[in-house]
């Protein structure tokens, strides 16, 4: 990967997907697959998921939305990224997310200028993160549609060696795990297992609708 300037310079960096394809639809992903996956591009496919936080400002309707990632900061393999979503320039989410790169935060910066990379293809381990959080946003759909909820935000954790855990092409469950209140509002906690392996965790607030 060719040498760009350090991460210090990144953190006023916008890392905004309007280049080539400025908007886009969501083809049946939900917002914690979006927002994870804009994060994961912007890394050009070079970091891990450790941690997903998002906060839920409005629901996101069908057609079209944009999406950008920034850099916040940056210290050995570990990266924290910001990443919003919006659709006619109003927010609808935004998610702080933890990576786990393959370099030293400070030796690269993805791409500048807002122009996207040429498309590269997801390894078995992204594919895998991604594809837990699509079974995460379906199960937050649910319990949301079920109950007449409205999710105000979402925790995921990942756990383990994702790319092994993809290699070993054992099907994914969801199943839950606890359920609370928090004054009005009511926290749900979920995980996706492989085998008898827990692969993430998902708590998420959820406010009545």
């Amino acid at each position: 990967m060719a040498g760009t300037p350090n991460a210090s310079r990144c953190t006023a960096l916008r890392i905004a997907q309007q280049g080539a394809a400025p908007w886009e639809t969501s083809g049946g992903r939900g917002i914690a697959e979006l927002l994870l996956g804009v994060v994961l591009d912007a890394t050009c496919g070079a970091a891990i998921p450790v941690m997903l936080t998002v906060q839920i400002s409005a629901a996101l309707r069908s057609g079209a939305f944009d999406r950008d990632a920034r850099l916040q900061h940056a210290q050995g393999l570990q990266q924290q990224w910001l990443a919003e979503l919006r659709q006619a320039g109003s927010l609808v989410s935004r998610a702080h997310v933890v990576v786990e790169a393959e370099l030293p935060s400070s030796s690269y910066v993805p791409w500048h200028g807002g122009i996207r990379p040429i498309p590269f293809h997801h390894d078995d381990g992204i594919a895998h993160c991604l594809r837990v959080a699509r079974l995460f946003d379906t199960a937050i759909r649910s319990r949301a549609g079920a109950f007449g909820l409205v999710p105000l935000w979402l925790t995921i954790l990942y756990f383990g060696d994702a790319a092994q855990l993809a290699r070993q092409r054992q099907p994914l469950t969801v199943s839950a795990v606890s359920e609370g209140r928090l004054g009005p509002l009511r926290q749900y906690e979920m995980k996706v297992s492989q085998g008898s392996e827990t692969v993430a965790m998902l708590t998420t607030v959820y406010d009545n609708a």
